[in-house]
């Protein structure tokens, strides 16, 4: 959220709307935008924030609705290059200003969604077992072998490479642990012309 608040300088003015979001983000950040929560869980804490139930990937909103477009954590959960892809446009279409796209890191050594190392790199027949049987998010969420296969489904990492194809106008930002990219954010602010200013790179503190 700090490199966020560096790179789009946000106000009380701002417009923004968070794709995929939960009020408890925006905790992060000093201050308050005039934010909308986009989410498919119409139990999603909102805390006064004005929030649409919605597909991510279609919003309700003309182009342009918004001065910045965040996500944090999402694209990784929409399965399939061809989603990811609808998303990527769908975050381009509402930014009137610039955006700000997070993810982990495909090459970062522990997979985050099942706190376990190099999970991601399993080949997906064989996925399922070992998320249920060696990754501590099986023993302690103990999930069906249907529910490890959804997960399975859902969840597809994607590296820096990816992040530059999907969003061609913006810089990506790298946030290390250890030396390590951990996540990849796609940043994009506008000069007030249309085009992309460069923005310093260097390791962000983790939440």
């Amino acid at each position: 959220m700090a490199v966020f608040f560096r790179a789009l300088t946000v106000t009380e003015r701002t417009t923004v709307v968070d794709l995929g979001g939960a009020a408890s983000t925006w905790d992060w950040l000093d201050v308050r935008p005039r934010l909308v929560l986009v989410n498919l869980d119409a139990d999603c804490p909102r805390d006064g924030f004005d929030s649409v139930v919605a597909d991510a990937l279609a919003s309700p909103f003309r182009d342009g609705s918004f001065d910045v477009v965040f996500s944090n954590s999402l694209i990784e959960h929409l399965g399939t290059k061809q989603r990811q892809e609808a998303f990527a446009s769908e975050v381009r279409r509402l930014s009137k200003t610039g955006y700000f796209v997070q993810t982990p890191n495909k090459w970062f050594p522990i997979e985050p969604h099942y706190l376990a190392p190099l999970v991601q790199f399993v080949p997906r027949k064989i996925r399922p077992a070992v998320i249920r049987w060696m990754t501590p998010f099986g023993w302690l969420r103990k999930p069906s072998r249907e529910e490890c296969r959804g997960i399975c489904r859902e969840i597809r990492l994607l590296s820096a490479r990816e992040m530059r194809r999907l969003f061609p106008d913006a810089d990506i930002v790298r946030e290390r642990f250890l030396g390590v990219t951990k996540s990849l954010m796609a940043v994009r602010r506008s000069n007030g012309a249309g085009a992309a200013r460069p923005i310093q790179r260097h390791p962000a503190q983790t939440q």
